[in-house]
């Protein structure tokens, strides 16, 4: 890591360290998530454009990574993560075929400096909106995660537009780093299907299939059951 790096990532950490900090009121913190971002998406930008050939086929690589999401909210804390990766020119989707009890996987597809990126303004954003949570009772709640996912949306947009307007040639190298993660997601997961704030694969058929099977009854009015059985796999509103 090069002088100018560290120092880059010393202050994005500083950033972040003010957003996350429990005195910070929401507007100041929200601000600073999007400073970071925004300095993290220029600093991908300078070295897409100067980095050497043999390093930039490292730099563009794109690889996937998979996040685990448990407790509360999860769904809604996916669709978070799902327009943070949009917003750092990746792919992602929730896997359908992880099983596991009380968990929500989504898989997302980049370079490993938007993986990076991903990885640090997610566990940001999600600090922050548990930290700034109003009181409520569980729908009253979950239509607050909904807003404030579309409010972060919004917010790293108009900072990628700012960005764009400022770095002549930035929105094609953002838009060429976002097609080919989304290209490299689908070519690896070629069964995927959309819904309205994300993507997954549309093999929880077999997930739903599986949990159908395991309380298959020769009574009659066991047969009732499979089609909400089949219905549990999607991602709830």
């Amino acid at each position: 890591m090069t002088d100018d790096s560290s120092a880059l990532h010393q202050k994005i950490r500083a950033i972040l360290e003010r957003a996350n900090h429990p005195n910070t009121p929401q507007a100041e913190a929200e601000t600073a998530l999007a400073l970071a971002f925004r300095l993290m998406q220029k600093h991908n930008i300078s070295e897409s454009d100067f980095i050497s050939d043999n390093a930039s086929n490292t730099h563009r690589s794109i690889t996937s990574q998979r996040f685990v999401l448990a407790g509360p909210y999860r769904v809604r804390r996916g669709a978070l993560l799902h327009v943070i990766s949009l917003a750092v020119n990746c792919a992602s989707y929730r896997d359908m075929m992880d099983t596991a009890p009380n968990t929500v996987t989504m898989v997302a597809y980049g370079s490993p400096h938007d993986l990076y990126s991903l990885e640090v303004l997610f566990t940001t954003a999600e600090l922050l909106a548990l930290r700034t949570m109003p009181q409520g009772d569980r729908r009253f709640r979950t239509s607050w995660w909904q807003g404030f996912t579309v409010g972060v949306d919004k917010k790293l947009k108009k900072e990628n537009s700012s960005l764009i307007r400022e770095a002549p040639g930035a929105g094609l190298v953002l838009v060429e780093q976002a097609k080919r993660a989304d290209a490299e997601m689908r070519l690896s997961t070629p069964h995927l299907r959309s819904s309205s704030t994300t993507y997954s694969s549309d093999r929880d058929a077999f997930s739903a299939g599986k949990s159908a099977g395991a309380q298959f009854s020769s009574s009659k009015n066991r047969l009732s059951s499979f089609p909400r059985a089949l219905g549990k796999g999607k991602i709830s509103p």
